[in-house]
């Protein structure tokens, strides 16, 4: 409040002091520059509350703006990054899911006459290459004939025994523990 009324009292008094000199200045050329001068001096008091508040704040407030800037450009940047490990990271999982199937391919066929329909991988959450692999799921399908067979699905040890002797099987040949391999088969008769 105390600001307001500074600044209303040295606007009167400008005002006065203005008043007096164009009553003092003889007309003639001198007096519109004059005129000139007091006007300009008028804006300036006029706006000199504006003035004071962007002084004496003008560096803190390029600094939070820079400060903004910095972050949303570091949130950016971090997005980014996130985006790139995301995809890197797909893409691992494709080639290791790939790589383990053309690794069992072809023993799969010769030995059970099975091929891999689909191998999906987890992996832990680390930043070492190749990543730890926690879980893979392998779909494998009997080799299919010409002629359609009807499917019958049918839950017996034996399914059981079979699918930890694929797991047991595919585990010696990737290296990994079989308690990580899940099978499903499709069976057709």
């Amino acid at each position: 409040m105390g600001l307001l009324t500074e600044w209303i009292s040295h606007l009167i008094t400008f005002i006065l002091l203005a008043v007096i000199i164009d009553l003092i200045l003889p007309n003639g050329s001198f007096q519109k520059y004059v005129k000139i001068v007091v006007g300009l001096l008028f804006i300036f008091i006029l706006f000199s509350p504006l003035l004071r508040l962007f002084h004496g704040n003008v560096d803190t407030w390029f600094a939070s703006i820079q400060h903004q800037q910095n972050e949303t450009l570091e949130n950016d940047i971090e997005r980014k990054k996130k985006e790139i490990q995301a995809s890197q990271r797909a893409y691992i999982l494709e080639q290791m899911a790939v790589q383990l199937k053309n690794t069992a391919a072809e023993e799969l066929m010769r030995t059970y006459g099975l091929t891999v329909t689909d191998i999906s991988l987890t992996i832990g959450e680390t930043e070492k290459t190749p990543p730890p692999i926690e879980a893979i799921t392998v779909e494998l399908a009997e080799e299919t004939s010409s002629v359609v067979k009807p499917i019958r699905i049918e839950s017996s040890p034996q399914i059981t025994n079979e699918h930890d002797d694929l797991a047991r099987f595919l585990a010696n040949m990737w290296g990994v523990d079989p308690q990580t391999i899940t099978i499903h088969l499709e069976r057709r008769e």
